[in-house]
């Protein structure tokens, strides 16, 4: 979808009249006419000139009450006083706290002049309509709706109010949908609340057992079928095969989050109370699937609230948060549940991340990303929270798109997750603005335990996995990229990723 703009310029005409004018009267107006046309090239002029210092002034001049420029942090509060200065584009992407939980395929796209999409404005509102799209080996291709209202308010930044819609769903029936609304400002104070409602189905979850040994081994599956008195051949032997290492599941969700920023240098405090109640099986059946691993483990199929409380802490100091090439990031939280919150699990758990970015050049084409992070639990967690980390980031971890890239989701699991990663990231061609071949190169490692007491394997078992792909940068924001991992656990068959973001 392009978006048109047209100039409609109006001429007024001189009536006709009656008469003749002579000689001396066509040299008058000529000249007028003439002196005319040099005022309206001279003011076209000032006004080009005024308008662009006007540009550069909004975009490099400091906002009262804010010693940094940037608008870009996904946590961020925006109350200034005084004049309000010229709107920065927004992220149209749901910031890696904006969701209940993580997307299951990384769909989002930044609001680009350049990218398609409906947009539409009648002041002080604006909104926006864009489809989404990706891929992962764990769920399928995605097509995803966004859509977003804004509510734009005087000496408040990037917006006021914020209503976001999205909808996903995959070619293995994964879908995800989402009500989100933010306000800034809150009661007139630095203040930004956002609450969810979301609701998260999969027919094809991942479970190959706990701690950093996990097995998805064929052969396992094989005599497990024959355990069950299934032989090669008969109906359902290949059933039982793919879905021995799966699980499904529904989860309803709700989510509420406080964020304040008492510092103007990119400290910000979050206040995070969220709540999902888990469903064994899918629409129209209930329950794990019949034989499967995780059915063994967990007969009930892990049905009940989970209810956390989080408080956390973010220092931002990155140059761009969709296109990073300069700067860090630092992040702790903690989090628990309890009965008193409504819980049926109870447990603590504490988050520690960094990210770091390293320019190799003036002209940033090539940008070394490092990204490490530690998450401990302790208590009596689901695999639902054994699976993943919680924090500015919440992503599946260990294996998948963004955390083990090459390695199945979720295939290793516990209470105990230290994960580093690095990635070099080399413009291959095109100029700044404009279209941009991008190549990517990178590494994950992770040191993944079932709790102190059992690890769950070898403790000194560190699992790595490689990849790389291709890419391009449009504009101010966007990316697309196609990556492959590979891993010796899943005996180094690629898995395949298409996203538009980069994982950190």
């Amino acid at each position: 979808m392009l978006l048109l703009t047209f100039d409609i310029v109006a001429h007024a005409q001189t009536p006709e009249h009656a008469y003749e004018p002579d000689e001396e009267e066509l040299l008058r107006v000529e000249e007028e006419e003439a002196e005319a046309a040099r005022a309206r090239e001279a003011a076209l002029e000032a006004a080009a000139e005024a308008a662009a210092e006007a540009a550069e002034a909004a975009v490099e001049e400091p906002v009262e009450a804010l010693d940094d420029d940037s608008d870009q942090s996904p946590i961020g509060v925006r109350v200034v006083g005084g004049r309000r200065r010229r709107r920065r584009p927004i992220s149209l992407e749901p910031s890696p706290q904006d969701s209940a939980r993580a997307l299951p395929v990384a769909t989002e796209v930044a609001n680009d002049a350049e990218v398609p999409a409906l947009v539409h404005r009648t002041e002080p509102y604006e909104w926006f309509v864009i489809p989404l799209v990706g891929y992962s080996s764990d769920v399928g291709f995605a097509g995803a709706i966004l859509a977003q209202l804004y509510h734009y308010e005087p000496n408040y930044e990037p917006f006021r109010d914020k209503l976001q819609l999205i909808a996903l769903l995959t070619s293995d029936l994964v879908q995800f949908y989402e009500l989100l609304w933010e306000r800034i400002g809150l009661f007139g104070l630095p203040l930004r609340l956002d609450s969810a409602v979301s609701f998260n189905t999969t027919p094809v979850g991942n479970y190959c057992g706990l701690g950093n040994e996990a097995s998805c081994s064929r052969d396992a599956a094989r005599e497990a079928a024959r355990a069950d008195g299934l032989l090669p051949g008969e109906p359902g032997w290949n059933r039982y095969l793919d879905r021995y290492y799966r699980f499904r599941s529904m989860r309803p969700a709700i989510r509420t989050a406080l964020r304040w920023q008492p510092l103007r240098n990119g400290l910000e405090l979050t206040f995070v109370w969220e709540a999902s109640y888990g469903i064994p099986g899918f629409v129209g059946a209930r329950g794990p699937y019949e034989g499967s691993l995780y059915a063994g483990d967990f007969p009930d199929g892990e049905e009940g609230m989970t209810s956390e409380l989080q408080i956390g802490a973010v220092w931002d100091r990155r140059d761009d948060e969709r296109r990073p090439s300069r700067g860090y990031l630092l992040t702790s939280s903690f989090r628990g549940a309890h009965r008193f919150l409504g819980s049926d699990w109870q447990y603590g758990g504490l988050n520690l991340g960094a990210a770091g970015y390293f320019p190799f050049d003036r002209g940033k084409r090539l940008v070394l990303a490092t990204r490490g992070v530690a998450d401990l639990l302790w208590g009596d967690p689901p695999t639902t929270i054994l699976a993943g980390i919680s924090g500015f980031w919440t992503d599946m971890a260990f294996g998948g798109q963004t955390m083990g890239r090459g390695i199945r989701g979720r295939r290793y699991i516990g209470r105990i997750k230290v994960m580093a990663q690095a990635e070099l990231r080399a413009v291959l061609f095109g100029q700044p603005g404009k279209l941009q071949g991008v190549g990517f190169l990178f590494a994950d490692a992770g040191w993944i335990g079932l709790d102190w007491k059992d690890w769950g394997g070898d403790l000194r078992r560190i699992n790595a996995s490689f990849g790389g792909g291709l890419g391009v940068y449009w504009g101010e924001g966007f990316v697309l990229r196609f990556d492959a991992g590979f891993s010796a656990p899943e005996r180094y068959d690629p898995q395949l990723y298409i996203s538009l973001r980069h994982p950190f």
